[in-house]
């Protein structure tokens, strides 16, 4: 599969240290291989199909699977993906 990575999560990706820019990256190039995987992946109850992907217990990646493209559209700390859960 294809991915598509939103600007905004490109400039926070962007923004943090190399080891976690490295670990993100990782975790990205899985999704070309398995996105709906289970373990760190979980789909979401959502209105329209949305996958998380818990990232080194640090961050949370959100994403959507069409035809044969990942866009990943938000990415954001686990503190604060947890008090969003709601309105995703």
């Amino acid at each position: 599969m294809k991915i598509k990575i939103e600007d905004r999560v490109k400039e926070f990706i962007r923004e943090l240290p190399e080891k976690d820019r490295r670990v993100i990256g990782e975790h990205i190039e899985r999704l070309t291989k398995h996105p709906n995987a289970t373990g760190d992946i979980k789909k979401l109850r959502t209105r329209k199909p949305r996958w998380r992907m818990h990232i080194s217990l640090k961050y949370t990646l959100f994403y959507y699977i069409n035809s044969d493209m990942v866009w990943i559209d938000q990415i954001m700390t686990i503190e604060q993906a947890h008090k969003k859960y709601g309105r995703i």
